[in-house]
């Protein structure tokens, strides 16, 4: 099974997750400064420019280097989901709450951009690992909101507040 990706595909993949980032930092705004949403949004924006940038004026480095270019806007993605678990969990403390999140974002954002990854690098032997470790990461998503929603955990992270 093979299909062809842009190397922009990266690229959209980054803006998505800065724009996830931002409705998660919203959603979870008292464990976030207020301006930290912005931010992010600002990230996905700049992807955007990134794409048409990459699209348009770097034409002439041809797919290897637009394939580095995405992967790198990519990385700085991944980093800053990463950077958000460490937050919650270094800076703020909130063991629970960081467990949650690597369990339900972290993990799956990064099985999946290496999935792609993979993908696109055209190792099918890989495919195979790649889908078994695409259904590792639902059992652990699925395991992640059942904790995230048992009455003993709720009841233990709404004492502390």
């Amino acid at each position: 099974m093979s299909f062809s990706l842009l190397p922009e595909f990266f690229a959209f993949l980054g803006v998505d997750i800065f724009v996830a980032l931002s409705l998660l930092t919203c959603l979870l705004d008292d464990h976030f400064p207020k301006t930290l949403p912005w931010l992010f949004q600002a990230g996905a924006i700049g992807g955007y420019v990134h794409i048409f940038i990459s699209k348009e004026f770097f034409t002439i480095f041809g797919d290897y280097m637009r394939f580095w270019y995405c992967l790198l806007y990519l990385v700085v993605a991944l980093a800053n989901v990463i950077a958000l678990n460490a937050y919650i969990a270094v800076i703020k403390k909130h063991w629970t709450l960081a467990k949650v999140f690597s369990g339900t974002v972290v993990f799956p954002t990064l099985l999946i951009s290496g999935f792609f990854i993979s993908n696109y690098a055209g190792q099918v032997a890989e495919f195979y690992v790649s889908r078994m470790a695409l259904l590792f990461s639902a059992v652990v998503l699925g395991v992640s909101i059942s904790v995230l929603l048992s009455p003993r955990i709720v009841k233990k992270y709404w004492k502390r507040r």
